[in-house]
């Protein structure tokens, strides 16, 4: 899998700390992690990234406004996305597969099922 650094921008500590278990499983994954959408910019905006796996309802920045802020840097418009919620609204699903470059990831999901959502955004980005 092409993909080596995952932001991951939660604001349960929990949730965070159990994501980061997964991906480091991986064994080929650096994983940076985020409490809000506010925090990923400023990741984002200081250190190289290459995917970013964030959930949606967040304060005070939630998944849709920070990936609509990443969308307007030109180094980070491209950058794969992948939204994770457990509340499965039909209009935030389809908010988050409008952008050409995101996924949607419902919650709770397995390992393999993360593992897939990163190989998906990974090889949307390389063609």
């Amino acid at each position: 899998m092409p993909v080596r650094t995952v932001l991951v921008v939660e604001d349960s500590p929990l949730t965070r700390r159990m994501i980061r278990r997964m991906l480091e499983q991986h064994g080929s994954l650096d994983v940076v992690e985020a409490g809000d959408g506010r925090e990923a910019m400023e990741i984002l905006n200081s250190q190289a990234v290459d995917i970013v796996l964030s959930d949606l309802h967040m304060e005070p920045m939630d998944g849709h406004g920070l990936m609509a802020e990443m969308r307007l840097h030109p180094a980070l418009a491209h950058l794969p996305f992948i939204m994770m919620t457990a509340q499965h609204c039909p209009d935030s699903i389809r908010r988050t597969i409008g952008d050409h470059s995101s996924h949607y990831l419902p919650k709770p999901f397995t390992r393999e099922q993360l593992y897939a959502a990163l190989q998906r955004s990974s090889a949307r980005q390389a063609a």
